[in-house]
């Protein structure tokens, strides 16, 4: 959703300038914000502590109507979100930052003035997600039985798509119905990061749960 409006033409002559910055698990002030600034400037940057590349990353936007994304954001500590927008209270006024999280809490300590969260895609949207990585083409149209199956694997995904696009991937490899029926009934988890690019990011979820929800 976000890379739709950061992508969407409409905003494109609104903003001076438009960076996108994926945080993810490890929030470290000063490394997130040389990152901001390359991302700016669109060049390596040689800064040796927090106080120089804050105060280059100033300068850039001082006075400008900036567009800027967060993406993957977990940190839950307060000064070091304050710390890290410092430099970005200079820009002119209608500059936006956009924050992605999986954490609710990242959105209160953020202070954002809108939370949107997403809902659980709907169940026909559930079987075009998991469809579209299992056959990767738009053309093949799975028998009986296939569609049987998938719709018993849609529903334990229970409506995440991080769940339907991991599970979609896995199948993709699995071209008969008795392979189908093992990812069904087996601990479907059980595969690697070369299976599915996606794996890290269910890991990172999985880190972060309650003790109580982990088992």
């Amino acid at each position: 959703l976000a890379q739709h409006v950061f992508n969407d033409p409409r905003i494109e002559n609104k903003f001076d300038i438009k960076a996108w910055v994926c945080v993810s698990d490890e929030f470290d002030v000063f490394n997130v914000t040389r990152t901001i600034l390359e991302a700016v400037t669109k060049s390596t940057d040689d800064s040796r502590n927090r106080e120089m590349v804050q105060g280059r990353l100033k300068e850039k936007l001082t006075g400008k109507r900036f567009f800027l994304v967060l993406d993957d954001v977990w940190n839950r500590n307060q000064k070091e979100w304050e710390a890290l927008q410092t430099p970005l209270n200079d820009g002119a006024p209608g500059s936006k930052i956009v924050v992605t999280t999986r954490d609710k809490k990242v959105a209160s300590i953020v202070g954002s003035n809108k939370t949107h969260c997403l809902e659980l895609l709907q169940d026909d949207h559930c079987w075009q997600l998991l469809a579209k990585h299992a056959f990767q083409d738009d053309s093949h149209q799975p028998n009986a039985d296939f569609k049987e199956i998938g719709t018993k694997i849609v529903a334990k995904c229970k409506g995440l798509p991080l769940a339907l696009t991991t599970i979609g991937s896995l199948l993709h490899q699995k071209s008969s119905i008795s392979e189908w029926e093992g990812i069904l009934k087996s601990e479907i988890w059980e595969f690697s990061e070369e299976d599915s690019s996606i794996v890290p990011a269910l890991a990172l979820s999985y880190h972060h749960l309650p003790s109580r929800l982990k088992r």
